[in-house]
């Protein structure tokens, strides 16, 4: 029965359902082939227990169920990536708050949240534009209490001068009393331009940015 249990075992092989199913038939066939074979060849005074081949028959059957169960549950995801696809369009054309430090800047002050882990002595704020250069860097007042706090970046940079538009960056950097780093996660502004759906899931196109749905805190109809 070695043969033959290998055949069950083929059958089980990873793949598309369909894959799966041809796969299937195939080695079923084999397998009766092969069982055939051995019971026309075994031993008079020996015969193979029946219980061999009919739990044979049975790990087909399981076999069959689970390729059942795959296609099945491939289909589900494939609806509710659909469906998330579907919900997603609703965000076009809001403004949003998303989990990031990346940001779009278009000549109007922008606001930036950032929640502290725990309370610091001290906080500092950093905006940085995409080649890593510090364009404006201070203290945000009254902000340094566990919890969310949000700071307007003017778009003045180090020498008050009105900075370019385009695409920056946030980053804080607080610490205890003791100079121990507090950690800080940083939200930002954006607006929904377009809907993706890639191999890491439905993503937005956020100020020319790609931002994970899920990532996605709060969204409102623009003011202007």
């Amino acid at each position: 029965m070695v043969a033959a249990t290998n055949a069950v075992q083929g059958a089980a092989s990873t793949g598309s359902a369909a894959a799966d199913r041809t796969a299937l038939a195939q080695n079923y066939d084999t397998f009766l082939k092969l069982l055939t074979t051995q019971l026309q060849n075994q031993d008079p005074l020996t015969p193979m227990d029946s219980s061999q081949f009919t739990n044979q028959l049975v790990m087909f059957s399981q076999v069959e169920q689970q390729i059942g169960l795959n296609d099945k549950l491939a289909k589900m995801q494939t609806a509710q990536q659909t469906q998330l696809t579907q919900g997603a369009l609703g965000y076009i054309g809001l403004d949003v708050t998303v989990s990031g430090n990346t940001f779009q800047y278009a000549g109007a002050p922008v606001d930036v949240g950032y929640n502290l882990a725990a309370d610091a002595a001290s906080v500092t704020a950093s905006v940085v534009n995409a080649n890593g250069d510090v364009v404006w860097t201070g203290q945000p007042k009254n902000s340094t209490t566990a919890g969310d706090h949000t700071f307007t970046w003017d778009g003045k940079d180090l020498s008050g001068n009105t900075a370019p538009t385009g695409i920056y960056g946030v980053a804080i950097s607080a610490a205890d009393k003791d100079g121990k780093a507090t950690a800080a996660a940083t939200t930002v502004p954006g607006r929904v331009t377009g809907v993706e759906t890639t191999t890491s899931g439905v993503m937005l196109d956020v100020s020319g940015t790609q931002i994970s749905i899920n990532n996605v805190i709060s969204a409102k109809l623009p003011t202007a």
